[in-house]
């Protein structure tokens, strides 16, 4: 419901700045209309091309395009009734002939807080008073980016409220008089211009001053006096000026001071007690100096009791006095990265029990003091990478109760103490990478060397990452698995075992935790063992952990197959059939001549039974129309497939333009090595119709005479027909039957007397001569035929073409 409301109140909002904007769109002759939440328009004037965006009294961006002049007075009314607006912009338009005031009341804006104008292409005139008359309300006015070089002292008479002003990136050289009628100004920014030297009473009227920038204004020297009468002020940049020093008591007067910034400068040195008046101050930003600053004084930082962050970068220190930070308490970071540092002071950071980060990356530190951190109980995060350190002994992080984030990587570590964590409770992430170790201590014992493994996680717990790649380790610890350590990386070092030889393969099954997500394992030399891969699929299988890099470990494909029972069953397999295979083979060579015999007679004995098959079967294609098949099947074929050694191929005439072969349902399928010995054609009228349905009668009749090992029977089946009657009549006696004559069955032995052998017959006569009373009564009468449709006109052909 709640989002509902919102929904609602955001639609209705659009809407009706939707509406306010359809009605500010101006009826200007000079200018097309467009946009959606906001008023666009593109005008041109003159033949100069001119862009206003605007939202009713919000704000009005005017944009010039290669325009060098130009009539503001031909500018559209942006509003139908004189309104106010909270900013108006103009960018890379010339300066108009006169003040901005007349400008803005003819396009309807009675009033604006912000005024900015910018021109990249640099101004071709200069700023006068007459351009801000008008503006007494106006309280932000932007200046940047104009390329102008001087401002008149009575610039800002008439706009005497503002409080903010920004005239950066210029090359103006400032007077004393010009910011004086600016007593409420807070904010000055005039960074990025060309002044050589300042007036020590530039601001010296500004007594409501809060944030000032002068960086990259190319000033090398500053005034002791310069931040006279700025006592409220609390942001000060004097970055990028070329500074090689700074008076002792330059910022005395800053007694609000909170921020100062300080970077790409030249100082070789800061004088002593630089800080002592300034007990607001936060932070202190000291970068990129361009000289080696060496070594800050003695208590620079210290007795400031607001001073929170510190940040001393590439600015070439290397020495630092044990009190620079003293008596500030408050301190929570504290960066010195990037500088020369080969030592520091045991006591440097004792006071700083609020500390949260620190960071001493990028030196040159070669050893930690014992007891350096012994008061850091809060810090989370400590960078030490990119160091020459060696050694760590157990008492150096031992206070460091609250550490989170540890990063070591890029040291000379060889040796570090097995109880180096053993206070730490947090879910830390720990980096030690590129670094020397292996957590192996030499001891002397009885005359011989003894190896003494250690690990200095045993007893740290839930790391978030623990990061050992790039070192030297030859074996992997057993804490590192079992601890439920989130994240592990151990590639690039020298193990060939990820689970400790002197533990049981089955214990990690039962002590290893499941809170580890990812390993890093490649770079290796793992042995390609049983051992390794069932521990890595026990990792990805039931710990559910990913390994990463698994794809970049080199192991032979078969390695990792050998170790389970299917790779030890298949080799099982072949071992028996080689041997068997073996066995086979001697027998044979010691019994080959009477295995060769029996094997002859076995093949000559199934030749012979094969002949005498191929003999005794015989096929026979029994041709008819399909629209006869049901008295094809019942009648004949019913009689002819009783006897198992016959086989009748069926060919069923379904259109003269298309036939197919098929074998019938009730005989056997056809045997390719049997040739056909007969045919047998049931001939009728609806095969006569099917099969020569534009053929002349001669061609028929001739076809019918020439046909080899073709019987013909005739059987009155379909539509009378006079064709068919004709040929039933010149039929020829020797290979034709006709059905309903008698003695069918006798006589189609006869005939086919001539195709086959009397012994081939004699074997098949029982079967194909059946007595009429075993056989099963017709269904169809040859009187009672139905009417088939004659497809084709045959009242063409009559006897007279014969």
């Amino acid at each position: 419901m709640y989002r509902k409301v919102i929904y609602a109140a955001v639609a209705a909002l659009t809407l009706q700045i939707i509406g306010a904007a359809r009605l500010m769109c101006p009826s200007d002759p000079n200018c097309v209309c467009g946009g959606t939440l906001a008023v666009e328009l593109n005008c041109n004037i003159d033949g100069r091309t001119v862009k206003i965006n605007l939202l009713p009294n919000i704000y009005i961006n005017i944009k010039c395009e290669n325009t060098s002049s130009l009539d503001y007075s031909k500018l559209p009314k942006c509003a139908n009734n004189m309104s106010s607006f909270k900013s108006v912009s103009f960018k890379d338009c010339p300066l108009p002939a006169s003040s901005f005031k007349d400008v803005l009341s003819n396009m309807g804006v009675s009033k604006t807080m912000a005024l900015i104008f910018q021109n990249a292409k640099n101004l071709s005139g200069y700023f006068d008073r007459k351009h801000f008359a008008g503006l007494q309300d106006l309280t932000k006015l932007l200046l940047s980016i104009n390329g102008i070089t001087h401002l008149p002292d009575n610039l800002f008479m008439d706009i005497n409220k503002l409080t903010w002003l920004n005239i950066r990136s210029n090359t103006i050289n400032l007077s004393e008089e010009l910011f004086k009628p600016l007593e409420k100004l807070e904010t000055l920014e005039i960074s990025h211009n060309h002044m050589t030297n300042i007036s020590s009473n530039l601001f010296s009227h500004l007594s409501f001053l809060r944030k000032l920038s002068l960086w990259q204004s190319n000033v090398t020297w500053f005034s002791k006096d310069l931040f006279t009468g700025v006592d409220v002020l609390e942001e000060l940049d004097l970055s990028s000026n070329g500074l090689n020093e700074l008076p002792a008591s330059i910022f005395k007067p800053l007694k609000k001071l909170k921020k100062l910034t300080l970077f790409s400068n030249k100082f070789s040195s800061l004088p002593q007690n630089l800080f002592r008046n300034n007990a607001e101050l936060e932070t202190v930003v000291i970068l990129n100096n361009d000289v080696k600053l060496k070594e800050l004084p003695k208590y620079l930082f210290g007795d400031l009791p607001n001073l929170k962050q510190i940040y001393i970068q590439r600015s070439g220190l290397e020495n630092l006095p044990y009190d620079v930070f003293a008596n500030s308490p408050v301190i929570t970071n504290i960066s010195l990265a990037y500088n020369d540092i080969t030592t520091l002071p045991e006591a440097i950071f004792n006071d700083q029990i609020n500390l949260l980060e620190l960071d001493l990356s990028y030196n040159q530190l070669s050893e930690l003091k014992p007891k350096l951190f012994s008061s850091l109980v809060r810090l989370e995060r400590l960078k030490l990478c990119h160091n020459s350190l060696v050694e760590i002994s157990g008492q150096t992080f031992s206070s460091l109760l609250s550490l989170i984030y540890l990063e070591m990587e890029h040291n000379n570590l060889k040796t570090i103490s097995p109880y180096l964590f053993s206070n730490n409770k947090q879910r830390m992430s720990i980096s030690l990478a590129y670094n020397q170790l292996d957590f192996e201590d030499k001891e002397l014992t009885n005359n011989s060397w003894m190896v003494k493994r250690a690990s200095p996680f045993a007893h740290t717990y839930n790391l978030k990452l623990l990061n050992l790649s790039h070192n030297e380790f030859k074996v992997a610890f057993e804490d590192w698995w079992v601890n439920g350590h989130e994240n592990l990386d151990i590639s690039h070092n020298n193990i060939q075992n990820l689970w400790t030889d002197e533990k049981a393969s089955k214990e990690y099954r039962n002590v290893m935790k499941k809170g580890m997500k990812s390993v890093w394992i490649s770079k290796n030399p793992i042995n390609c063992g049983c051992e390794n891969y069932l521990f890595m699929d026990f990792l990805q299988y039931s710990t559910r952990t990913k390994i990463v890099d698994l794809q970049h470990v080199r192991c032979p494909l078969w390695a990792k197959e050998a170790c389970y029972m299917r790779f030890t069953i298949l080799i099982t397999l072949l071992t028996v059939v080689i041997s068997l295979y073996t066995i086979i083979l001697i027998v044979f060579i010691i019994y080959r001549k009477q295995i060769n015999s029996i094997v002859k007679k076995r093949l000559s004995t199934f030749h012979r039974a094969n002949a005498q098959r191929k003999e005794k079967s015989y096929r026979i294609l029994m041709d008819f129309c399909h629209q006869d098949e049901d008295f094809v099947n019942r009648e004949m074929l019913s009689v002819m497939s009783t006897n198992e050694s016959l086989q009748i191929l069926t060919k069923v005439i379904t259109d003269y333009r298309n036939s197919e072969f098929r074998m019938s349902k009730n005989f056997k399928r056809y045997v390719k090595d049997v040739k056909t010995r007969a045919r047998v054609v049931v001939f009728s009228s609806n095969y006569l119709t099917e099969t020569y349905g534009h053929i002349d009668i001669k061609k028929i009749h001739s076809e019918m005479l020439k046909a080899e090992k073709t019987i013909y029977i005739f059987a009155d089946i379909g539509p009378d027909n006079s064709i068919y009657d004709f040929l039933e009549e010149q039929r020829d006696l020797r290979t034709t039957l006709k059905w309903n004559e008698e003695n069918f069955w006798p006589k189609l032995y006869a005939l086919l007397k001539s195709f086959v052998s009397s012994d081939e017959l004699k074997k098949v006569e029982d079967t194909l001569i059946v007595p009429g009373d075993s056989l099963e009564p017709s269904k169809i009468s040859l009187t009672n035929t139905p009417d088939w449709p004659n497809t084709y006109d045959f009242n063409t052909l009559t006897h007279s073409q014969v």
